[in-house]
């Protein structure tokens, strides 16, 4: 079964809609956003390729890099 990350926080839910449906504390819009990517052992943040095993991980730290100042993983 797959699972369905927030490309702002990686919160995981086991169905897209309800992704959607809930409200993110990192995305100025507060709704969480579907990560488009794959599921992978290591995520890299598009702006600073800092890697991390998990995405939630990646996505909870600041990027200096980043216009938001989060990390955001590449695809």
């Amino acid at each position: 079964m797959a699972n369905y990350y927030c490309k702002y926080c990686g919160a995981k839910y086991p169905n897209p809609i309800i992704l959607k449906n809930n409200s993110c504390n990192n995305n100025p819009s507060k709704r969480h956003v579907l990560y488009e990517g794959s599921e992978k052992s290591q995520y890299t943040c598009k702006h600073c390729k800092n890697v991390n095993s998990s995405i939630a991980l990646l996505t909870n730290n600041a990027c200096s890099k980043s216009p938001t100042k989060k990390h955001e993983p590449a695809l």
